[in-house]
This record gives C-alpha cells, sequence and structure tokens, in this order.
C-alpha cells in the first residue's frame, strides 16, 4: 500500500462547487487517470481519499491538497503524467510525492493558511482607514466574537487565530492575512473582512478570495506538505516523569 500525496489548485468553475461536490469531482479525477486506487470494505464502497481543509464557494485556491491510498507502486512520475492528462476543468494537477503511510491525516494536523483578499476597484474601499484597522487589530491581545450554533451562541477568541495581516499593493488593493487552524477551529473569511479590515459586508464590494499558501506543524515545525522528509519525521511527544 502506498500513500500519495496530491498538489493541485481549484481555479475558474471549479472555485463555484461545494466542498462535496469537489470530492465527487477529485474521485472521478482519480478514476479516470487508472491509478489502482483502494476502496474502503463494505455495500458502499468508496476511494480511499483524505482531503485538507476546504475553502469556500467562491473563493479561488493555488495550493489544494488530497492524500489517495493506492494499492501498487509505479513511478511517482507516471502517476503526475496521468493526473496532469486527465485534471477536469478547474482543478490543475501541481505536483504529487509519495509519503509515509504512518503520516498524520492533513486535518489532523495544525496549519498556517495564508489568504490574499483582492479589490479590483480600489476607490470603492479606504485603503488608508483599512490599514488603521488592521493595526488596531493586531494590538489587541483578544477578541471575542459570539458564533450561531444551530439554536446556541458560541463565544470565540478570533484574534488567537490570525498571525499576519498587511496591505501589499494598493492599485489593485490586496491585502495579505495569515492564520492559524487548529482542531479548535480557525476565524471565518466574513470575520476576516467585519473585524480585521473593518468593512461592512452588507454596504462594500466583497474582496476576490484566494489562498496562497498551507503549511503544516510538523513536530513543531511549519513545512510544505510535500516535503517528504518532514513527513518522515516521527511526530513529537513530550517526556514523561517518573517521580518515587
Amino acid at each position: 500500500m502506498i500513500k500519495m500525496r496530491v498538489r493541485y489548485s481549484k481555479e475558474e468553475e471549479a472555485c463555484l462547487l461545494s466542498h462535496h461536490e469537489i470530492q465527487a469531482a477529485l474521485v472521478r479525477w482519480l478514476r479516470r487517470s487508472n491509478l489502482p486506487l483502494i476502496y474502503s470494505e463494505g455495500f458502499n464502497q468508496r476511494v480511499r481519499i483524505e482531503t485538507g481543509i476546504p475553502t469556500g464557494v467562491g473563493m479561488v485556491s493555488l495550493q489544494e491538497y488530497v492524500d489517495v491510498l493506492l494499492d501498487a507502486w509505479s513511478p511517482v512520475a507516471d502517476r503526475a503524467s496521468a493526473l496532469e492528462r486527465t485534471a477536469p476543468p478547474g482543478l490543475r494537477f501541481l505536483a504529487a510525492v509519495d509519503i509515509p503511510l504512518t503520516a498524520p491525516s492533513l486535518m489532523g494536523q495544525p496549519m498556517i493558511l495564508r489568504y490574499e483578499y483582492t479589490w479590483a476597484r480600489r476607490a470603492d474601499v479606504d485603503a488608508e482607514q483599512m490599514k488603521e484597522h488592521m493595526a488596531s487589530f493586531l494590538a489587541l491581545p483578544t477578541l471575542m466574537v459570539v458564533r450561531e450554533n444551530g439554536k446556541s451562541r458560541v463565544p470565540k477568541d478570533i484574534r488567537t487565530y490570525v498571525l499576519t495581516a498587511q496591505i501589499a499593493t494598493r492599485t489593485p488593493l490586496r491585502a495579505h492575512v495569515g492564520v492559524f487552524f487548529n482542531q479548535s477551529g480557525t476565524i471565518r473569511m466574513d470575520e476576516v473582512v467585519r473585524y480585521i479590515f473593518g468593512l461592512d459586508a452588507k454596504v462594500a464590494p466583497m474582496p476576490v478570495v484566494t489562498r496562497q499558501s498551507v503549511l503544516l506543524n510538523m513536530s513543531g515545525v511549519f513545512v510544505d506538505p510535500m516535503d517528504i522528509v518532514a513527513q518522515a519525521v516521527p511526530p513529537h511527544r513530550p517526556k514523561t516523569s517518573h517521580h518515587d
């Protein structure tokens, strides 16, 4: 059995697909590539894949990942060629590597995600005012917001999820935001617009959002998800002390 990690981008019409529709497109793509896929057992057999943290509908992503289990080995270059030839519209193959079977799942690790927010018409957004809001947000030790969760209201400190925020260019207006993701969640895109940029989503034009990069926490160091050497390092476990 082999575990292969695939990096691809989600662009054009694929941006309008939901997470479940993207997963279905991935399965069809893998089947068309004629790779020796492994299926789950039972009556309703499924291709065994693990995807990373999903992007929202309408969001471009330059770095998406999926882990695929294969039943037989073949040169990675041959598999990459097959995936490149059979990629569906909007999903572009970028790279593939074999990783250890013991490598943790993509969703099971803390990660850093970097996003770009772009406004086509700079005049619609006050860049200086937005810059001041970003600086004020970053200066806060905490920022509690209340999220609606079904019939309940859950408080969440969203400041803890934001690492960086800065304006990259002014014409067109682009802002880069680095966020932290772990098992407790992360900041939402609408919260970025409201609390970091200080914009009213009902009035201000919505930006085009692009996920630019992903880094995984491997043994306390954030690395590229395609880094084979990092994937082979056993996860760090704190030493336990014994007392008499």
